[in-house]
């Protein structure tokens, strides 16, 4: 027998609860490196690797045929952006920026047998993918100095989604359509730099999807929340 669609894994807890931790953490305790009152440079530029998280909620993916079939929560690629800081008041400076995040992740195909000796039953799992490209401008707050900072920020940007289903058996490919969805991303990270322009970065984002109505071949998805963490290189 055939097991039933499973639900739809949401992200631990314990992951959330670390990422809120991590945030705090860098909205108060500035760089150890900073140990000058040199304000921030001009701007920045980030080049990181990232683990980026995939959206899993019905709509966003197609639904499986077979229960079990792994789902991709989340991919590894890269991001990159960059931030100007044209506005100081008090230890308090504005940044304006945007990045991109790019990555793609599937899941493992499974073979899964119920029942025994006659009526057993050996059915495949298909193979999931899913690839998600963000686009992020922010309004960032950062607190430090040029040798090292940390920052608190927010935007809205766009998402784009692509999933698909791979065949299997009698079970042809089901592809979700790409679509542009509108995307709330908040966040925090900090940049230490060891020499006059070259440092290292980490930043954690929390991109948050609204819900989507049904439009022609589009499903309706419903709302859903991703959470990225990546670190690299830093540029001023």
């Amino acid at each position: 027998m055939v097991p039933k669609v499973p639900r739809v894994p949401k992200v631990p807890g314990v992951q959330v609860r670390a990422a809120f931790l991590a945030l705090i953490t860098v909205a108060f305790v500035a760089p150890t490196s900073a140990q000058t009152r040199e304000p921030l440079p001009w701007f920045a530029v980030d080049l990181h690797g990232a683990s980026v998280g995939m959206p899993t909620a019905e709509g966003w993916i197609p639904v499986p045929v077979i229960g079990d079939t792994p789902l991709p929560g989340r991919g590894f690629g890269v991001t990159g952006g960059a931030t100007v800081y044209p506005l100081r008041l008090g230890i308090i400076t504005f940044g304006f920026g945007a990045s991109i995040s790019a990555a793609k992740g599937k899941g493992e195909s499974l073979t899964v047998t119920t029942g025994s000796g006659a009526t057993a039953v050996t059915v495949v799992t298909p193979i999931m993918r899913t690839a998600v490209l963000n686009v992020i401008p922010q309004l960032s707050i950062n607190f430090g100095h040029k040798p090292g900072w940390s920052y608190l920020s927010a935007g809205l940007g766009t998402t784009r989604v692509t999933s698909s289903m791979d065949a299997v058996g009698t079970t042809p490919q089901v592809i979700v359509p790409e679509t542009w969805n509108q995307a709330i991303n908040f966040g925090g990270g900090a940049r230490w730099f060891m020499k006059q322009h070259l440092g290292a970065g980490f930043d954690v984002r929390f991109v948050k999807l609204g819900s989507r109505a049904a439009s022609g071949s589009i499903p309706a998805a419903k709302r859903t929340q991703m959470i990225t963490f990546s670190a690299g290189i830093s540029i001023q």
